[in-house]
């Protein structure tokens, strides 16, 4: 026997969150699929300054933790493993996890976003090895040396004002004319003393052989070498979307297509929040408003689709598939 949920969202983010709390409020059975590295990108935030509610900055995997109780307070379940598959055809949605299968009647999609790479030679080559998307998973490895945030917005900022405190030097190198940080992150910045802001400077290279041992640059002028021991990439992120390519509309960019302004994608039952939908403003409270609207998008959906009996077809083929 089967077991076919309301609703089953796979993330395990912002946008996640907060659409297993409306749902499972709701009263609607609700399992979130989220991956085997629960927290989405607030796992790797510091302080949290903008989130509505704290009066006082928080920590990032402590808000995503406080979501992720909320949710199971009220009833919504929570499966660590990663998707293999989905089957969207039918009424009922089947999503294949690891060595296990997952059935609902509505499926929300809340995978976020992944990490965009600079694309240079060595980058791929030295990941893990002085390569690093994450300053707060991998900082402390370089405690008192000297190392290098590539980027120019707030991720990028708030990457280097941790690693301030554990490095003896930090070097910010954007290829624009002027960081993207917000106004009061770029002052923080700027005010720790053993930060150095490079701008209008290009990263062509991520040398060394078995560990990072520099970079070499373009600035206005000239081609330099800079000695580091490791180089964190911040320069964005794009949709975690890869998986759902034939099965869901995308548009160019790889973010999800939804209809007249909803969450609904083109598929019935089917629906996307987060970082998959939003390639403009990408905050943790536009996440969360996100989430939100797909949880209602899916009850009243629901409400609709249940006025006619649903036939019940599970294909585990093709849910592997």
């Amino acid at each position: 026997m089967y077991r076919v949920r309301d609703v089953i969202i796979v993330g395990s983010g912002t946008a996640a969150c907060a659409a297993a709390i409306y749902s499972a409020r709701a009263g609607l059975d609700t399992l979130v699929i989220e991956g085997h590295q629960p927290g989405g990108a607030l796992m790797a935030a510091g302080r949290v300054e903008n989130y509505p509610g704290f009066a006082t900055p928080v920590g990032g995997p402590d808000l995503a933790r406080a979501m992720r109780a909320q949710a199971r307070r009220f009833g919504a379940e929570f499966h660590a493993g990663d998707v293999d598959g989905f089957d969207l055809e039918g009424e009922v949605k089947s999503v294949a996890v690891e060595d296990d299968l997952c059935h609902a009647g509505a499926l929300i999609l809340a995978m976020g976003s992944v990490h965009r790479s600079l694309g240079v030679p060595g980058e791929r080559e030295l990941r893990g090895r002085g390569v690093s998307v994450s300053a707060k998973r991998d900082g402390d490895q370089f405690a008192g040396r000297e190392v290098a945030v590539v980027g120019g917005g707030d991720a990028a900022a708030e990457e280097a004002i941790f690693l301030s405190t554990l490095a003896r030097r930090v070097i910010v190198i954007h290829h624009r004319p002027q960081l993207r940080a917000s106004r009061g992150i770029v002052s923080r910045l700027r005010a720790q003393p053993n930060v150095v802001v490079l701008q209008r400077t290009e990263v062509l290279e991520i040398t060394g052989r078995h560990h990072v041992t520099g970079v070499r640059v373009r600035g206005a002028q000239t081609v330099c070498d800079i000695d580091l021991d490791a180089v964190f990439v911040a320069v964005g992120q794009t949709p975690n979307s890869t998986s759902l390519d034939g099965l869901i509309d995308l548009d160019a960019r790889g973010y999800v297509r939804t209809r007249d302004q909803s969450t609904h994608t083109h598929v019935d039952g089917v629906f996307a929040a987060g970082d998959l939908i939003d390639c403009r403003y990408r905050q943790g409270v536009t996440a969360a408003a996100s989430g939100c609207r797909a949880a209602l998008d899916v009850q009243s959906w629901l409400a609709q689709s249940r006025s006619a009996p649903i036939n019940v077809t599970l294909r585990k083929d093709n849910a592997k598939a």
